[in-house]
């Protein structure tokens, strides 16, 4: 696809992306990505990443700041941290298994032609909209679907039983103990036992 198509798909992005913003606190839009403030300070972001190779664009996402990753900044644990970055939580599209961003296991979008663009542009605001933004969301400020939003996919947050643990504490919203306990059983959030199951029964 040629670089006129890349450079029309990018502005009607923005649009949406804008779009999308108007309608959340604190979600600035710029080039290519949804910026996320808590406070005055800029914690998270949702970015479209260009891969020259296949000519398409995978999501991605981190979170860097905010309540949750403050307090489990404040954690050591005996354990390697999943993510390889300083991020409490972060994604890339390709990595997903639910193929929601692109609609297939690759988990990235081909550049649209001109006369695709707009449909594809809808998509991407439909998805932001539904799912990924409030995801980013929830892992600034504890919400209601924070815990199911780890135990579904805990590879990518960075130690998801602290994660889990320090969200429940600063939570003002009642947590799904089914949730709690589902994560207990996973060998995907209870890397060590000695240190995670405690973090975990204490919310129970």
């Amino acid at each position: 696809m040629s670089f006129e198509n890349r450079l029309h798909f990018e502005a009607e992005l923005l649009k949406e992306l804008k779009f999308v913003a108007s309608h959340f606190e604190g979600v600035v839009a710029s080039k290519n990505k949804l910026k996320f403030k808590h406070g005055k300070k800029f914690v998270a972001e949702l970015f479209f990443d260009h891969l020259s190779r296949i000519d398409s664009y995978v999501l991605g996402g981190m979170v860097y700041g905010g309540k949750i990753h403050e307090y489990v900044s404040s954690y050591t644990p005996p354990y390697k941290n999943n993510l390889f970055n300083e991020a409490s939580f972060s994604f890339m599209s390709s990595g997903e298994q639910n193929k929601r961003f692109s609609g297939d296991l690759g988990g990235a979008i081909k550049t649209p032609s001109s006369n695709s663009v707009v449909e594809v542009c809808l998509h991407i605001r439909s998805v932001l909209e539904e799912f990924y933004v409030s995801k980013i969301l929830a892992c600034i400020i504890p919400a209601k679907r924070t815990i199911s939003d780890v135990v579904s996919s805990p590879n990518e947050y960075a130690y998801p039983a602290v994660f889990i643990h320090c969200a429940v504490k600063l939570s003002e919203v009642p947590q799904d103990k089914e949730q709690i306990e589902a994560a207990m059983k996973s060998k995907k959030i209870v890397k060590d036992r000695s240190y995670d199951v405690p973090l975990l029964e204490e919310l129970l």
